[in-house]
């Protein structure tokens, strides 16, 4: 029985976990919806404009990006900055695929998609380093 005990410990993960990214996009994309409705909230019950908000948006949607890269990183429990790279990737194509399914007409969402995708992975992969920190 003890050796399957030591087998079992010291067993290699797999290279890549598909699901760990998954699980960190879903987490981003949920994190920036309650705080778009927060401050949806925020504009239709205060004084507020929605053009005021707009640098704040796009930090909760980077801290959204690195948080999604935390979270599939301590779902792969290896390899944390690949996986949480790829989640903030994940991440960044749906949101875009979305904003232009939303928004027909505003070309911006897939304008910029290069340099959105490496900023999504590289916050993503500091998050994915910070989640096998903790």
């Amino acid at each position: 029985m003890q050796g399957a005990d030591v087998k079992e410990r010291y067993r290699t993960p797999p290279p890549f976990d598909a699901r760990a990214p998954a699980v960190g996009a879903a987490v981003a994309l949920v994190l920036v919806l309650l705080a778009s409705g927060v401050l949806a909230l925020a504009v239709y019950l205060t004084a507020l404009h929605e053009y005021q908000l707009e640098a704040l948006l796009y930090y909760l949607g980077t801290g959204a990006t690195a948080a999604g890269g935390l979270v599939a990183a301590r779902w792969a429990d290896h390899k944390g900055w690949l996986h949480g790279g790829a989640a903030g990737l994940l991440y960044v194509l749906v949101g875009s695929v979305l904003g232009h399914w939303l928004f027909p007409g505003d070309a911006s969402p897939l304008a910029h998609l290069g340099p959105r995708m490496v900023l999504g992975f590289v916050l993503g992969a500091i998050g994915g380093v910070v989640g096998m920190l903790l």
